[in-house]
């Protein structure tokens, strides 16, 4: 099964409450680009799980309209929330590729525990990480490649 990890694009500066943050230009043009460049993996996605924030929803729609495919808000991916929670919900997925749309740190934190990797997996904004595995378990991934957008 394949799972893929995007790392929303560049948003605004924190003026307002971070939820409400939204993507800027560069960070729509970081979002289309990575697209673009893995538009024939991209493709195979089945379901697509997006942080409930903004720049999140809009990184996620970019993808989706692409697409066709609806967003599932799944307030699991806030950047804050233990990967293991993450971990496990995906062990209750059906649909695969799934693509998870989130923030530092807990997208470079899934990478390294899905992998069981003590490197550390930095994901710039639109960044996108695929992994590989039969279970979704700590450990139990392969990182078969990252992207950055620029």
């Amino acid at each position: 099964m394949q799972l893929l990890i995007l790392r929303h694009g560049e948003a605004e500066p924190m003026t307002a409450a971070d939820e409400s943050r939204q993507l800027t230009e560069r960070g729509r043009a970081q979002v289309s680009r990575i697209c673009e460049l893995r538009a024939e993996e991209l493709e195979q996605v089945r379901a697509i799980w997006a942080s409930p924030f903004v720049r999140t929803q809009q990184t996620a729609e970019i993808v989706a309209e692409s697409l066709g495919l609806p967003v599932i808000t799944e307030p699991l991916l806030i950047g804050g929330i233990p990967p293991q929670r993450v971990i496990d919900a995906l062990g209750q997925a059906k649909s695969f590729p799934l693509l998870l749309v989130s923030h530092q740190p807990l997208v470079g934190r899934l990478v390294n525990g899905l992998c069981g990797s003590d490197d550390a997996h930095f994901l710039g904004t639109a960044s996108l990480a695929c992994l590989q595995a039969e279970v979704w378990a700590a450990g139990c991934a392969e990182l078969e490649w990252l992207q950055h957008a620029e």
